[in-house]
C-alpha cells in the first residue's frame, strides 16, 4: 500500500508498513530535532519524495473551497491531498481539514487520530435564527445577528 505522510506524521512515534511518500514542502515544514531524526530514519529505509501537477493542486483548492476548508489548509497541507490524488495513495494525517478535503476528493485517508473526521460542509449561520448567511455579508440580512462557521455533516446523497 503507497501512503502519503502530513507533518504530523513525523510529530510523534508512528509507524507504517508499505510504501512510504511525502512531499518537498513537508520536509521543509519539519523543523524540530525529533522529528528531524524520524524523517531521516523513514529516509534511509526508503521514505520517498513526490509531488503534483498544478491540476491535481487546482482541484484541491477548488473542493477545499467548496466544503470551506481552504481558510485552514495550508500550502503543505495541500499539497498533501494533490500528492494523494494524483497517485491514488492514501493520505496519512491528524488533521481534520485534510482529512475533510480527502473525503470530499475521494482521496483514501487515514487518520492518526483515534476519532476520524466526518465528510463536513463549513458555511456561514446566522448565530440568531440560524439561516445561512451570503459570502460578503457582516451580519444576517434576516435578523442583524453576527455569523457562525458551522460544519453540516455532508449526506450519503451529496446534500
Amino acid at each position: 500500500m503507497q501512503y502519503i505522510l502530513d507533518a504530523s506524521f513525523f510529530f510523534a512515534e508512528n509507524h507504517l508498513e508499505g510504501d512510504l511518500w511525502t512531499t518537498a514542502e513537508v520536509a521543509e515544514e519539519i523543523r524540530d530535532h525529533v522529528s528531524k531524526m524520524r524523517f531521516a530514519v523513514l529516509t534511509a529505509e526508503g521514505l520517498k519524495i513526490g509531488g503534483a501537477g498544478p491540476a491535481e493542486v487546482s482541484a484541491v483548492k477548488e473542493a477545499a473551497e467548496k466544503s470551506g476548508d481552504l481558510r485552514v489548509l495550508s500550502e503543505t497541507d495541500i499539497s498533501v491531498i494533490a500528492f494523494g490524488l494524483a497517485t491514488g495513495g492514501t493520505v496519512v494525517s491528524g488533521d481534520f481539514a485534510v482529512q475533510n478535503v480527502c473525503r470530499h476528493l475521494k482521496v483514501p485517508v487515514k487518520s492518526l487520530l483515534s476519532k476520524t473526521a466526518k465528510k463536513k460542509v463549513w458555511k456561514l449561520l446566522c448565530s440568531g435564527c440560524g439561516a445561512e448567511i451570503p459570502a460578503g455579508e457582516k451580519d444576517c440580512p434576516i435578523c442583524g445577528s453576527p455569523p457562525k462557521m458551522r460544519g453540516t455533516e455532508k449526506r450519503a446523497n451529496g446534500n
